[in-house]
């Protein structure tokens, strides 16, 4: 009885990634990167089904909009660092509890960040309902992009927004809050997937023992972004899947750097 059970449940788990929704997600994380310095839509990763709407640059953080029409969902894209490895050296560890719920504790850096700009996303997204006639909304992001649509997905269903948050799709995220924003997190009724690549430093970040842990579910590939694993992490972080290069083997940046082998960042495919 309890092995049919793990088998329902490994099984349920493979259906519910959507590897389509991960292709969909990188291509706007990088082309968050792209539109850094261009205004025009025809990035390498800026693909045809994504359309465009608008972004938003403010206190070093760019936002991209726009309307995935596979999905029928507006997109919210958050470009990671412009400075990569500068960002790794001086993330920061202190945790804050800015919510009514003061059990919930997240990165001061990234909340404080997300905070100086949020009044602005939801003006944007107010528009974008009206003219798209949808709330359903996919928000991803790339390294620090990727906590930035961490905090932004859980902010808005947190507060009862009037946006659905459908879709959350991150791509080597460090870690951003403590457990009980783990448990509380799990409480959402989302599609949320924490994607990483094999020894890619940055999930690693901060470390576990400052008192950081990461949302479930990660999805781990390979070394040649071929293979992944779904890994167990509804309780805790899997051992077996990025974690199992720690402590000592998970500092790749090049690895940080390549995501379902798009080359990611200010530097990658443009």
């Amino acid at each position: 009885m309890i092995f049919l059970f793990f088998l329902l449940f490994i099984s349920s788990c493979i259906a519910n990634y959507d590897n389509i929704l991960t292709q969909v997600s990188v291509n706007i994380s990088q082309s968050a990167y792209c539109l850094s310095t261009v205004d025009s839509w025809n990035c390498a990763t800026c693909s045809n089904q994504n359309m465009f709407e608008t972004k938003l640059i403010d206190n070093n953080v760019l936002i991209i909009f726009g309307y995935n029409t596979f999905y029928n969902s507006l997109f919210i894209g958050f470009r990671g660092s412009s400075n990569i490895q500068n960002w790794i050296n001086n993330i920061q560890i202190k945790q804050i509890k800015p919510y009514s719920d003061k059990n919930i504790a997240v990165e001061k850096g990234t909340y404080n960040l997300y905070s100086s700009i949020h009044n602005d996303i939801y003006s944007i997204l107010d528009k974008m309902v009206k003219k798209y006639n949808t709330n359903d909304i996919l928000i991803t992001g790339h390294s620090l992009g990727g906590a930035l649509a961490t905090i932004s997905a859980f902010e808005m269903i947190y507060l009862n927004t009037p946006y659905n948050v459908k879709y959350l799709v991150s791509f080597g995220s460090p870690r951003i809050g403590n457990d009980y924003f783990f448990d509380y997190f799990k409480l959402f009724n989302i599609y949320s997937k924490r994607i990483t690549h094999y020894f890619d430093i940055v999930p690693h970040l901060p470390e576990m023992f400052f008192g950081y842990k990461h949302i479930s579910n990660e999805i781990w590939f390979d070394e040649i972004n071929y293979k992944y694993t779904i890994c167990n992490d509804s309780l805790n972080e899997d051992p077996y899947c990025s974690n199992s290069c720690a402590p000592l083997h998970c500092t790749s940046t090049t690895d940080h750097l390549n995501y379902m082998n798009i080359s990611m960042g200010n530097d990658g495919l443009c």
